[in-house]
């Protein structure tokens, strides 16, 4: 009965000292940007790879087209429009008429001093001014439709135009996948950047390491840190088995990435020492 208590006082007093992890140092984010639209590439600055980009543009796609599609497009909404509020003032100015013509209608039709035939005439008049009001709604109507189907075809195009300019400010430049007078579709990888304002280190722990871990310090290369987990996963990996995996970021890491550092997470009594 004493072998089963020893070794699980073993196994305790292990779980209370720290374990020593390997992580690589990777950039917090990786963008694999792909292209949006077909074109040909008329800009591939690979001069740009290994460097964190400004505003230049990294790739562009050929948009001559869209863009001379864009100002016919803005020219026929700035018609469109003008021709609208034209027709608004024609529509309300008919309706005053047809309100005049139907009070008069409205005044006579009872009237005995007044002979059928003329009734008739001021009706049909009546109902040609009505027609003339109702042509025009409908006309208010057509140029609304067709100036809201103008504006969404302008988004959709500057949308496309934004799509083929890669500018990723700020980014770390690492490949740029294709070449000038290349041909792309929809899905063609572009370029690779990244995000080297944090980093990112990953590493599975086992079940004594994850008890209490939310009071245990983080030493990074054998110095204490005050970072904390950014994710903790409660359910053991697919691959690392019967491990958690876990991630910490690391701030505005120095020196180069991809290198490996030592983690050790390490319980309060021990930091205390």
């Amino acid at each position: 009965m004493r072998l089963p208590l020893i070794l699980a006082a073993l196994l305790a007093a292990l779980g209370a000292f720290a374990q020593e992890h390997y992580a690589r140092l990777e950039p917090y984010q990786t963008y694999a940007i792909k292209a949006a639209a077909a074109g040909q590439v008329v800009l591939a600055d690979d001069a740009l790879e290994g460097r964190v980009a400004g505003d230049e543009v990294v790739v562009q796609i050929d948009d001559a087209t869209d863009k001379a599609q864009k100002k016919a497009l803005e020219a026929t909404l700035r018609s469109l429009t003008q021709t609208l509020e034209i027709t608004k003032k024609m529509a309300e100015n008919q309706r005053k008429v047809y309100e005049k013509d139907r009070r008069y209608y409205a005044r006579i039709k009872n009237l005995k001093t007044k002979s059928q035939t003329e009734k008739d005439r001021v009706f049909a008049t009546m109902i040609a001014s009505n027609n003339q009001l109702l042509s025009l709604e409908e006309k208010v109507a057509t140029l609304q439709k067709q100036i809201a189907d103008t504006r969404y075809q302008l988004f959709s195009l500057k949308d496309r135009i934004t799509k083929k300019r890669v500018a990723p400010k700020g980014l770390y430049i690492y490949k740029v996948a294709v070449r000038r007078g290349d041909y792309v579709n929809p899905g063609t990888p572009l370029v690779t950047a990244m995000d080297l304002s944090k980093g990112r280190l990953v590493l599975y722990l086992d079940v004594e390491e994850m008890a209490g871990i939310g009071e245990k310090r983080i030493y990074i290369d054998g110095k204490p840190t005050d970072l904390r987990f950014e994710k903790l996963e409660r359910v053991a990996d697919e691959t690392h088995i019967s491990s958690y995996r876990a991630e910490i970021v690391v701030p505005h890491p120095e020196g180069l990435f991809s290198r490996l550092l030592k983690i050790e997470i390490k319980p309060p009594e021990e930091t205390k020492r």
